[in-house]
């Protein structure tokens, strides 16, 4: 396995349609050489019946050339469609500066990972025969990749597989500890290796499906709550997305007061964001203002997924379809990168300011 050298082969082809019979899974592939030694010429324009084939076809790729991988960008029409997907390379960008520089971290700050990596898969659905096309492939790299006895340990290569959480969940209703669980699946399997992950992917894994049961419940109980408010108050307004997986994504909501304060005191938009203080560890967005009497009044709430520029974007257009389109003449922000970006793209008229005291917080 050799190093990528840092300069990049970037193929698109918009308008290529053509059909290419592609090969999402490892049984399927003719070789290992084959599969290793793909030019983005070989990938541009094939076609994919799903938007999980593809990201199998890239996975097993990046298996066997030696690096992890990540979920990029992904944008959906107004019938919930994916209709563009994208795949990069897990050291693809570069940290966010203000995690870098923040001062007030409660634990020493992990290393960086991010080393502006330019290997990338993006699909594109072509409405003609529903299949999702390769628009782009780049597969050069900015860093050495990982050798044939590490791969395994990567980070999106690691799998815990249905059976190994029931298990689990089985053994610790009697007192059965993680490591215990973990040591008698390495026996199992003969070594760490053959295991495919480390005790640590077994009890997140665990916790994961343990918080998802109850964010489901929970979820659920929401909407049934907010379509009863709606219902009692033709007023109120609620919207939310689901992902790819119909895991409940976004939620905004706003009562006939907001929306009526919105009306006379919008001209002025502020976000207050609590990043992650909540149990289910989601950023909470306050959109607020102030009133005639110089009182906070609040227009709405947010409960995203992430804090990227596509999750603000979906906030703010919902926030100005709930508010019958009124643009507010400034909006106040602590200075987040990717909701400025939304700001810009949604509300582009409207006049961005920095929030005073973030500003001497970060000083």
């Amino acid at each position: 396995m050799t190093d990528r050298t840092p300069s990049t082969q970037h193929l698109c082809n918009p308008d290529n349609t053509t059909t290419i019979e592609v090969e999402p899974t490892l049984s399927e592939l003719d070789d290992l050489a084959k599969l290793s030694s793909l030019q983005p010429s070989d990938v541009i324009g094939k076609e994919f019946a799903s938007v999980q084939d593809a990201e199998a076809f890239y996975k097993n790729y990046s298996l066997f050339v030696g690096f992890s991988i990540r979920k990029d960008e992904m944008r959906r029409d107004r019938h919930g469609m994916i209709t563009i997907r994208k795949w990069v390379c897990s050291k693809q960008g570069y940290k966010d500066q203000k995690y870098i520089d923040k001062i007030d971290n409660k634990r020493e700050p992990r290393g960086q990972t991010r080393e502006g990596c330019h290997a990338t898969m993006k699909i594109k659905i072509d409405r003609r025969s529903m299949m999702w096309v390769a628009r782009e492939f780049v597969i050069e790299h900015t860093h050495s990749l990982s050798p044939p006895n590490h791969i395994q340990f990567l980070r999106s290569h690691r799998t815990v597989n249905d059976s190994e959480i029931a298990q689990l969940q089985s053994w610790q209703t009697v007192g059965v500890k993680t490591s215990q669980v973990m040591d008698h699946l390495v026996d199992q399997s003969g070594s760490y290796s053959n295991v495919g992950h480390t005790k640590k992917d077994l009890q997140n894994r665990f916790d994961s499906v343990r918080r998802f049961e109850i964010q489901t419940s929970d979820a659920d109980s929401v909407i049934s709550y907010l379509t009863a408010k709606s219902e009692m108050d033709p007023q109120f307004f609620f919207n939310y997305t689901l992902d790819e997986e119909d895991h409940f994504g976004n939620l905004f909501w706003a009562d006939s007061t907001s929306r009526s304060d919105y009306a006379f005191f919008g001209d002025v938009l502020a976000f207050d964001a609590t990043y992650r203080t909540n149990v289910y560890q989601r950023p909470l967005v306050m959109l607020v203002g102030v009133n005639h009497h110089h009182s906070t009044t609040i227009f709405g709430f947010g409960l995203l997924g992430d804090e990227t520029v596509e999750t603000y974007t979906w906030l703010l257009q919902t926030f100005l379809v709930a508010m019958h389109g009124k643009m507010p003449k400034s909006v106040v922000t602590d200075g987040d990168k990717a909701m400025h970006k939304a700001i810009k793209t949604v509300m582009p008229e409207s006049v961005r300011r920095l929030c005073c005291w973030h500003v001497e917080r970060n000083v």
